[in-house]
């Protein structure tokens, strides 16, 4: 089978990569494994170039538009054409679409036009939700409100943090209408989305797309490089050691995490939290730590290859996973893989991921997440003993191979209803042959 992978990147070589990047390298690497050819299309060629293993040729995009441009009208016809040529000279059997909207739906219109079936993994509310994440109201009323209407105050608000524009929520509230309504209906052109988990599933069946074209399927963990380590014993530990993974931009909820120390702290003065990852909200999180009176308490280390993540899960006493908004993320597979012990907000699929095996608290709450660092802390037996149930869980539900032979099977199903349809498999050239370029 030949499958085409659409995503605005496939990360880098220097650099640890984020959960999509990551889902889309192991499985291309899977189904390759299984005989499937995977090419990529991007928007941002890895620099420095790389030889990805499975997918046997990467190629590149620019756009015409600035990328809120982009987002705004949702379609950029330098994508298109481009998208056109490749798929007229290498077509494949499947195109797959992952984290794709920083390319506009162009791809996707070039797929319909040449008849070729396209699904699409959720790795975001993008759907569902026009800015992908938490609204900004300031009472925090909608804190996750995936429906078909979308909030114009929100958004004027949330463009203004992020931009300094001012536009008068009149205004954005006519371009949402325009463009919610275009993007849902492009959508209707996905033959099958790929939810990670039920809450993501619920998410697209309450803003209107049919049940039958929706399918959940777990993500898996790779192994490769990430190997469980034991556990260290609690009698060679030294302090309390706290840890976050993740990126640092705000939706992850650091800055509550980092609230949260002020109240631990005076039960427990000599602990260390030790936040692993990188991100354009770092500085203002080391500055938060700054003015709370935190910088001693907290070591930022920055990016982390996932080779090392195992020794930090091993050596912490609790991870903490203060994420305001999330789909199912990989970082919560792999605290439940080691058995470490876990504090978690209540949010998309982390709840389905830990079960009873994690202390669960609300989103955005900075006592409730003291209360929970607290509890676990004051019981490292009862911690001990969720961290196990969580993962009993993780290894049975969440093989990765269970997850590569159920996407594997939405790829033949789609492909048998192209055949029954009429459509046919289109001969072709390698990418090589076809003459097209790599980046």
């Amino acid at each position: 089978m030949r499958i085409m992978m659409v995503t605005v990147t496939l990360g880098g070589s220097t650099k640890s990569v984020g959960g999509a990047v990551l889902h889309i390298r192991s499985l291309a690497q899977a189904l390759s494994e299984r005989g499937h050819r995977i090419v990529a299309l991007t928007k941002r060629f890895p620099a420095p170039p790389i030889q990805l293993p499975g997918i046997e040729a990467i190629f590149s995009t620019e756009t015409i538009f600035p990328l809120l441009l982009t987002k705004l009208f949702q379609f950029d016809p330098i994508v298109y054409f481009a998208s056109l040529r490749f798929l007229r000279t290498w077509p494949p059997d499947i195109i797959h679409l992952h984290s794709f909207l920083d390319l506009s739906f162009a791809p996707l219109a070039a797929a319909k036009r040449l008849g070729i079936p396209v699904l699409a993994t959720v790795h975001s509310y993008w759907p569902v939700c026009l800015r992908h994440r938490l609204c900004y109201n300031e009472d925090r009323s909608c804190q996750q409100r995936y429906t078909r209407e979308v909030c114009a105050p929100c958004l004027a608000r949330g463009l203004r943090n992020q931009t300094g524009v001012r536009l008068p929520v009149p205004l954005v509230s006519l371009v949402l209408r325009g463009a919610w309504r275009a993007r849902q209906h492009v959508l209707q052109k996905v033959a099958r989305f790929i939810a990670p988990s039920a809450a993501i599933a619920r998410s697209l069946t309450e803003s209107g797309f049919p049940t039958d074209r929706i399918v959940t399927i777990p993500h898996g963990l790779p192994q490769g490089d990430f190997v469980v380590r034991p556990r260290q014993p609690i009698s060679e530990r030294r302090g309390v050691n706290l840890l976050s993974v993740g990126r640092l931009v705000p939706n992850k909820g650091v800055q509550y995490l980092l609230e949260a120390l002020l109240q631990v702290r005076q039960v427990h003065p000599d602990l260390i939290l030790t936040v692993a990852g990188d991100g354009k909200y770092r500085p203002e999180l080391e500055q938060l730590c700054s003015s709370l009176g935190l910088t001693a308490a907290v070591r930022f280390i920055g990016d982390q290859p996932r080779s090392r993540l195992p020794e930090l899960y091993a050596e912490a006493d609790i991870l903490i996973f203060p994420s305001q908004s999330e789909v199912f993320p990989y970082v919560a597979l792999e605290a439940a893989a080691t058995g470490v012990p876990v504090v978690a907000t209540t949010v998309g699929g982390i709840p389905e991921i830990f079960g009873e095996g994690a202390i669960m608290v609300p989103p955005m709450d900075a006592g409730a997440l003291a209360r929970g660092i607290l509890a676990a802390l004051s019981d490292p037996a009862v911690a001990a003993a969720r961290a196990k149930l969580a993962n009993e869980r993780y290894q049975t539900q969440f093989g990765f191979e269970t997850m590569v032979n159920r996407t594997e099977a939405v790829y033949a199903e789609l492909l048998d209803v192209q055949v029954k349809r009429g459509g046919g498999v289109l001969s072709a050239a390698t990418p090589q042959q076809a003459g097209w370029k790599e980046g």
